[in-house]
């Protein structure tokens, strides 16, 4: 496969396990601009010989409790509801494709200096560097070839996480996750 790039596995500190229902309340309550969308396919695979999708018998367990069945269940609903859309059909068996979804919350630091511009060169920086560290969370939709069983297209949705946000908010931004991944996903 030649498109697919794996997402790598970081580890995750104890307080960044201790937010995954509040990244799903930033990916899930933030900020709409604050979202980056991205998506990759096979390009040897012809996503247009795809008209039916069941949900993987693997699905991942959620790692944090927070993640709850209700939003679980609101996440797949939401996928269902786009594939829908797009013209794919559920079925129990024999489907051309299977989908899942799988949340991670991992801690990010940045660092960032203030530097200025004087026309002729770059001078000194104006302030040390400042460090900020932060939570982002990763809802990650992955599409696997029903025949051979191998990852053909994934989609992610990453946001920082902010703590606080109201369910209904939360459950605005899981819709909105859902809808601008999967716009990615060829339609039928």
């Amino acid at each position: 496969m030649h498109a697919i790039h794996a997402i790598g596995s970081r580890s995750t500190s104890p307080r960044g396990n201790a937010v995954a229902i509040t990244f799903l309340s930033v990916l899930l309550g933030g900020c709409a601009a604050n979202m980056a969308i991205q998506a990759e396919g096979d390009p040897a695979v012809s996503f247009d010989s795809y008209g039916t999708y069941a949900w993987s018998a693997t699905e991942r367990a959620p790692r944090d409790v927070r993640v709850t069945q209700a939003l679980r269940d609101q996440i797949r609903e939401d996928i269902d509801r786009h594939l829908g859309d797009k013209g794919y059909v559920r079925v129990t068996t024999g489907a051309d494709f299977s989908v899942t979804y799988q949340v991670t919350i991992e801690g990010e630091t940045i660092t960032q200096t203030l530097d200025y511009y004087t026309g002729s060169n770059w001078k000194q920086t104006l302030a040390g560097p400042t460090t900020r560290r932060y939570e982002e969370g990763m809802l990650i939709i992955d599409i696997v070839d029903g025949e051979s069983d191998r990852l053909v297209w994934r989609g992610t949705a990453t946001a920082e996480v902010r703590e606080g946000t109201s369910t209904e908010v939360r459950s605005e931004r899981v819709a909105e996750a859902v809808q601008k991944v999967l716009a990615q996903f060829p339609s039928r």
